[in-house]
């Protein structure tokens, strides 16, 4: 299956000298191309001239393909991009069409799975996600991204209907193999895990600021190929899934990417570790770092704060896990970027993973009512979110009872 009709080298190279700023006077014969063996949802291209005469001597060019509306909105990321560009967080485009992007080329390495829990790259990831988490707050940021609704619940909605009908397509198409691994995933138990999931991740909420309910500007894929190394420290990379979010499923999503390596080079095409999944310590770490770069106050990593933000992230694990295995479904039949990446087996991982987390959390979950009587005390109507900060609203027996409810939990 052809990943797009874009994908012919005549046809890049045409696009490249036309568009790129200087390359009309480039024969095609001295435009190389060379396919980057990164990234599951587009196709990309390293495009490149060998000569001083032009500014511009090699551009990333990117392929959307023909099955992306099943993913996100093309129109709406383009937008997403400009922006970012003109923040200068994104690279320059060059020139945009119909399924396809020409972008600046960045000089860099990509960041490692197993360097993903250095403290150094920890660290380093945290404070770039708190800052990149205040963007909305921007008085310039765009009126139409920050109305959006949390990408998270719009995609257990929208992925999970079209992961429903990728998985009838796959079913029709008679393959044994396909049908022998839908069987195994559960495609039905897995869609209709999506009312009690969406429920769970936004129960017993503290409507403290930072808490992790806070809607935000999230990349929303931040892993090691969207990670780059400069020589100026890390910098974020493709922004497709980017959008409104609550805070807690960025940095959720990256705790779940330190266990996938993408870079394997035999079937199924990645590698799981269960025991990279980071530490209590290293969570509490991330957490005070991003706490004290997104709240702008020093966070320290025995904080209330940081509890109150990690015990979020936690639950909103099941959501990094659950999107990507619905998203693993629908892009199962779709046409592969640049090699034979099992999609369906890649899926079965991610909802393995899924039911894992949420029996350790609701054992947990279960032990903290014990200890509490039953139940969690619920937010008194008072306290509210508001920009940097929280409601100074607040009872003096609201108070108190926060206060014995903490010194429950230490």
């Amino acid at each position: 299956m052809k990943f797009s009709e874009i994908s012919r080298p005549e046809t890049i190279r045409s696009i490249c000298r036309e568009k790129v700023p200087g390359w009309h006077v480039m024969s095609e014969e001295q435009i190389a191309i060379d396919q980057i063996c990164e990234g599951l949802s587009n196709q990309l291209f390293k495009v490149y001239v060998d000569t001083d005469s032009v500014q511009n001597q090699c551009v990333l060019f990117r392929i959307y393909g023909k099955d992306v509306a099943t993913l996100y909105d093309q129109d709406l990321e383009i937008s997403i991009f400009q922006t970012l560009s003109k923040y200068q967080i994104a690279p320059k485009m060059y020139a945009n069409g119909e399924g396809w992007r020409i972008e600046e080329w960045h000089h860099a390495v990509p960041l490692k799975t197993r360097y993903m829990r250095n403290p150094s790259i920890l660290t380093q990831v945290a404070s770039q996600l708190g800052r990149f988490h205040k963007l909305s707050t921007r008085a310039d940021f765009p009126r139409h991204i920050l109305e959006l609704k949390p990408a998270s619940i719009r995609r257990m909605n929208t992925w999970a209907d079209g992961c429903k009908e990728a998985a009838d397509k796959l079913r029709k198409a008679s393959d044994v193999e396909s049908n022998r691994q839908l069987t195994a995933l559960g495609v039905d138990e897995l869609i209709e895990e999506r009312e009690w999931l969406k429920t769970f991740i936004l129960a017993d909420d503290p409507g403290i600021c930072g808490s992790g309910l806070d809607i935000v500007f999230a990349h929303n894929d931040v892993q090691e190929n969207n990670i780059l190394q400069t020589h100026y420290g890390l910098r974020f990379i493709d922004f497709e899934y980017s959008s409104m979010d609550y805070q807690a499923y960025d940095v959720a999503n990256f705790f779940c990417e330190c266990m996938y390596d993408y870079t394997f080079g035999q079937y199924p095409f990645y590698i799981t570790s269960l025991s990279d999944f980071p530490s209590e310590w290293d969570q509490r770490l991330f957490c005070a770092i991003y706490l004290s770069e997104y709240l702008e106050s020093v966070v320290k990593m025995d904080d209330p704060a940081v509890s109150r933000l990690v015990d979020r992230v936690q639950r909103f694990t099941l959501v990094s896990h659950y999107l990507w295995a619905i998203w693993s479904v629908i892009r199962a039949p779709q046409a592969c970027t640049f090699n034979d990446f099992d999609f369906l087996h890649y899926a079965k991982a991610r909802w393995d993973g899924y039911k894992r987390h949420k029996t350790l959390l609701l054992e947990k979950k279960g032990k903290t009512s014990e200890i509490t009587g039953g139940g969690l005390v619920s937010r008194p109507s008072s306290v509210m979110r508001s920009g940097g900060g929280v409601s100074t609203n607040v009872t003096i027996a609201a108070l108190v009872g926060v206060v014995a409810l903490l010194a429950l939990r230490r």
